[in-house]
């Protein structure tokens, strides 16, 4: 099947499969609606990449028909790179599983990733508070959604999409603590297009949840610090980890 577009067309292939990669560590709270999310179809298949759970991660994951587990040291992009290496689709996303993807979302990326000149995809963000969240705190979550309408290169949480060649040639992601979607994002621009696809992946407020001042003024300045030679390693530790 060859699917048109505005530019150039390629040619996915008549039985052309999208693969799923979700990166976990203790994720058994949020894991069965990512999951429910991504669905089931034919060329589909889900591996989650498991950095060393202990909570019921690892049951919910064995438990879903269709889903691979794959098991190594805890560190996201290496991770993520596993988890790609042991599948087989075409295309690749790369998806966070505190998230949930929108209805329709196969289409919208196999669209985009048709497109030779799309490096990347990406969704827009709809951050969800994992409390009673009165109207400060909803204003406050749609402000940090700003960041994913096209300030600045993506975040992770957005859902990284790329054709397997792309992410071959970018040689995946780096074995860096933080900043390892930025990174792959950065390379993914001097390759071509990214593209913000026109729907939004919902994801939980954990990480910003008590501390939404310092989470936000984070994710406005550490890129440019990365981007001005700030080691990543001392970037993650004033980060923290939040889970």
């Amino acid at each position: 099947a060859v699917i048109q577009c505005a530019t150039r067309r390629i040619d996915l292939g008549r039985d052309r499969t999208l693969s799923v990669v979700i990166p976990t560590l203790n994720e058994g709270a949020t894991l069965t609606e990512c999951l429910d999310s991504v669905g089931e179809g034919p060329g589909l298949e889900i591996v989650v990449s498991d950095g060393g759970s202990r909570d019921q991660t690892l049951e919910i994951a064995g438990g879903r028909e269709g889903v691979r587990i794959v098991e190594g040291p805890a560190g996201r992009g290496p991770q993520l790179n596993r988890g790609a290496v042991a599948t087989g689709g075409e295309m690749l996303l790369f998806l966070h599983a505190d998230c949930r993807l929108p209805a329709g979302w196969r289409a919208m990326i196999e669209t985009a990733l048709a497109d030779e000149s799309t490096s990347l995809a990406c969704f827009r963000l709809h951050t969800t508070s994992t409390r009673a969240a009165g109207p400060f705190r909803r204003n406050w979550l749609r402000i940090l959604d700003l960041r994913s309408m096209g300030l600045g290169l993506p975040y992770g949480d957005q859902g990284f999409a790329l054709r397997r060649d792309v992410f071959e040639a970018l040689g995946g992601f780096p074995d860096i603590p933080l900043m390892e979607d930025v990174a792959l994002a950065r390379a993914s621009r001097r390759h071509g297009e990214i593209r913000r696809l026109p729907a939004s992946i919902t994801t939980t407020a954990r990480r910003v949840e008590g501390r939404p001042v310092s989470t936000w003024v984070m994710f406005a300045i550490f890129p440019s610090l990365f981007r001005m030679g700030v080691s990543p390693h001392r970037l993650a530790r004033w980060y923290g980890v939040v889970r």
